[in-house]
């Protein structure tokens, strides 16, 4: 059964929608209890105490999902560009040897922001000791979803 490159469009758009749920649902709890600060007694502990670091830490969490979703598109045409089910390779390699001059020929500014999205997962996943700088949800979004746009329709 051929992989089809919309269906990983879709869970990369899923994971955003996600993320957009989730963000409005923090935000408006958030705006409920400056309004009626009893609420929070209806919250359970964890829930409670951890509002806050949810609400800073959303974004980054959902820039971690968002590149898998990427990274599992990536791993899955990279093994059938390679013939090899098993083939492992970084993120890295793979935005640069797919989006390369030699396989897609994607626009080095695409993969800048691909391996800049890239970056930001590796600091929240990692904690690298480099600081990537700000990145929204939205921006990791269409960055890779460009990235995306130039793989072909499908793969065996």
């Amino acid at each position: 059964m051929p992989y089809r490159r919309s269906d990983f469009h879709q869970h990369v758009t899923e994971v955003w929608g996600e993320y957009k749920a989730t963000r409005a649902a923090v935000d408006r709890l958030r705006a409920a209890l400056q309004t009626a600060p009893d609420l929070a007694a209806q919250l359970e502990g964890p829930a409670r105490d951890n509002l806050k670091n949810a609400h800073l830490n959303l974004e980054g969490t959902y820039i971690v999902r968002l590149f898998a979703a990427f990274e599992a598109a990536l791993r899955s045409y990279d093994r059938s560009r390679h013939g090899d089910p098993g083939r492992r390779a970084d993120a890295s390699a793979m935005i640069d040897e797919i989006g390369g001059k030699r396989n897609r020929g994607l626009p080095m500014a695409d993969r800048n922001r691909a391996h800049a999205v890239r970056r930001v997962r590796n600091d929240w996943a990692h904690e690298s000791d480099v600081d990537p700088g700000p990145m929204s949800v939205d921006v990791a979004r269409a960055s890779l979803q460009k990235f995306l746009s130039e793989l072909p329709d499908s793969w065996p």
